[in-house]
């Protein structure tokens, strides 16, 4: 019998987790088999339980955007009892999308199959009855997993979602279309070693073609790529209490739901915006070690990553970047105030002046200097889990730090430039570096109806750097950007520090209860978003969400929202905020799970959600079929 490993369960906690049968139907009946013995599967790595929750379903933020992450083993763990350190081959789940953790393996499904099993009939006197055989349905999955003897789980869907734009995009249009096959399997011969594999092919419905030749490339009119959220070995007990995953696969750290400041080892995918911060799998080296018998007591947990991956990012981050109005990353009041004036007054007056921005990213180079690497170290305290840890590596979201100019039409030419920029920016951004020094903790408050709380902080150490921006090359050495010092002093650029070697803090808080079987809340408070990188640059949040759940968990309402502090933004600008509310729907006859559901964006121009980065107001429609 493989011990357990850290947060594997919690003493005295009641199952309040809402599985996909719970919330959307079961499915047909599960043979008895479907279950590997515990012998069979290797550990998970050590990590404390995820935050409790009071009772009755547990969705979280998770839920709301569908970025939980499979844990690669050939058993999913329900909800809140996998390790904050685990070691997930990223797999976006029912769980994810509709809720609730699930309490069957992953490899098992629901779906429907042609073919049966028959349980023969108990011996009896009684004449043989042609009935007396009972008939149990059983999918592919759970075929391949019997036939295994319980070694090879596998599991298959299909995901179809759309996005249309309602606001903030011109025209009105349907902006994305999705199709996604999930193969997954996670074959486990013996207690000590595990293989597992994800690949998943993605159709992207939406033509690109620009130009006629286009049309004769299948790249442009239906773009095909292949993603893998999991290609790893995992050897379990190599020595007692230690174990090792080598390749291609998703660590998540942090206690707080979908917002983790200490999270940091894989990428965000910022793509689709309903499943908001979902990892990116990567190429690592895990090593997990418990030195107690009661493994949660202590345990270890070392990372090297060998490749820098960048993070995903939507289509509206490229349209930010090329608006020359978009509030730029300078730390000191002095470059802000010129660039400031540049923006409102000078370039409006001038728009001749306004020149036309292309982005250059600076990747790292693949070598081992440039690795990154992590280390944690957890426990659980009576009931609080508590972990501290530390991260070198790199922000995987790029930033500006220089900005060139070039003049390429002449301003007194009589004709016009042919796409109508007298000047051109090429923008260089890079991928700078950091430290950062970890804590979290969650826990539940048995006086207070297991009302579950949560809590981490990140201390980040960045790398510093200038932000350098030219001015159009104009008579007399540029332009003057400081015109209330009564003084003609035209400059050539504004330079001047983008992020200062100074730390800064990151960190969310936040609760979780639930009302009898049919109403959950949380709260949560932010500081810094993913994007936000560098003192001075660092905004506050407060966000929130419900689900209401109907007939017997067939029918679930969920309503997100978030909203900035009034310091967040410009003077006079206002607050911004998102909201997204959705409607989950499970058919009676199961095996198909529906979404309706939109993202809402609101606030100015130049608030944190209003900005042109943050792209477009969607409603999106989403279906799921698994077997």
């Amino acid at each position: 019998m493989v011990p357990n490993k850290p947060g594997a369960a919690k003493p005295g906690k009641p199952n309040t987790d809402v599985s996909v049968d719970d919330v959307f139907g079961t499915g047909a009946a599960k043979p008895a088999g479907d279950k590997p013995p515990e012998s069979a599967k290797p550990a998970e790595p050590a990590k404390p339980a995820a935050k409790p929750n009071a009772g009755g379903s547990d969705l979280s933020m998770d839920d709301v955007f569908g970025a939980g992450a499979d844990t690669g083993s050939s058993e999913a763990p329900k909800r809140g009892s996998e390790p904050a350190g685990t070691t997930t081959a990223r797999d976006l789940e029912m769980d994810d999308v509709f809720g609730g953790g699930s309490s069957q393996p992953s490899g098992a499904s629901a779906g429907p199959t042609t073919v049966t099993t028959t349980t023969p009939a108990a011996p009896s006197d009684k004449p043989a009855d042609a009935s007396a055989g009972k008939q149990k349905l059983q999918s592919p999955s759970e075929q391949i997993l019997n036939k295994t003897g319980g070694k090879l789980h596998t599991r298959f869907r299909i995901i179809s979602s759309l996005h249309y734009d309602v606001d903030r995009a011109e025209p009105r249009k349907i902006s994305r279309n999705e199709n996604r096959v999930e193969f997954y399997f996670a074959y486990t011969p013996n207690k000590h070693v595990q293989v597992v594999g994800e690949i998943d092919p993605v159709l992207m419905g939406t033509n690109q073609s620009r130009e006629l030749d286009d049309l004769a490339s299948q790249v442009y009119i239906q773009r095909f790529h292949l993603e893998s959220r999991a290609a790893y070995v995992a050897l379990t007990d190599i020595a007692p209490g230690l174990d090792i995953k080598v390749g291609r696969q998703i660590v998540v750290w942090g206690t707080a739901d979908k917002f983790n400041p200490t999270n940091n080892i894989n990428a965000d995918d910022l793509e689709d915006r309903p499943l908001f911060t979902e990892p990116i799998a990567n190429q690592m080296a895990v090593i997990d070690y418990s030195p107690l018998r009661d493994r949660d007591k202590l345990y270890f947990q070392g990372v090297y990553i060998p490749l820098f991956f960048p993070a995903l990012l939507p289509p509206s981050a490229a349209a930010g970047l090329k608006d020359p109005y978009a509030e730029t990353p300078f730390a000191n009041d002095r470059e802000l105030a010129k660039i400031t004036y540049l923006q409102e007054d000078y370039l409006p007056k001038n728009p001749k002046l306004v020149p036309r921005v292309f982005g250059h990213v600076e990747m790292p180079e693949n070598k081992f200097s440039n690795g990154q690497f992590a280390f944690k170290m957890g426990s659980r305290l009576g009931e609080v889990d508590i972990s501290a840890s530390y991260y070198y590596g790199r922000h995987d979201i790029p930033l500006p730090v220089q900005a060139t100019t070039t003049q390429v039409h002449a301003l007194n030419d009589p004709t016009d430039p042919p796409d109508g920029y007298y000047f051109r920016s090429d923008v260089r951004l890079i991928y700078p570096k950091m430290q950062v020094i970890g804590l979290d903790f969650a826990t539940q408050v048995p006086f207070l109806g297991n009302m579950g709380l949560w809590g981490e902080a990140a201390l980040i150490i960045p790398e510093a750097k200038q932000f350098h921006i030219d001015l159009p090359p104009l008579p007399g050495g540029g332009v003057d950007v400081t015109p209330n010092d009564d003084m003609a002093n035209p400059e050539a650029f504004i330079a001047g520090p983008a992020i200062k070697k100074q730390p800064f803090l990151k960190a969310t808080a936040g609760f979780d209860y639930t009302f009898g079987k049919h109403v959950y809340v949380q709260a949560q408070y932010l500081r810094g978003m993913i994007n936000e990188f560098g003192a001075g640059h660092i905004g506050n949040y407060i966000l929130g969400g419900t689900d209401l759940i109907f007939f017997g968990r067939k029918l679930v309402f969920r309503a997100f929202g978030m909203v900035d502090l009034p310091n967040n933004n410009p003077k006079n600008k206002g607050p911004s905020g998102v909201i997204a509310p959705a409607l989950l729907f499970a058919p009676p006859w199961g095996y198909v799970n529906f979404e309706l559901g939109s993202f809402a964006l609101l606030g100015g121009d130049k608030t944190y959600f209003g900005q042109r980065a943050t792209g477009s107001s969607i409603v999106y429609f989403k279906v799921i079929g698994s077997f």
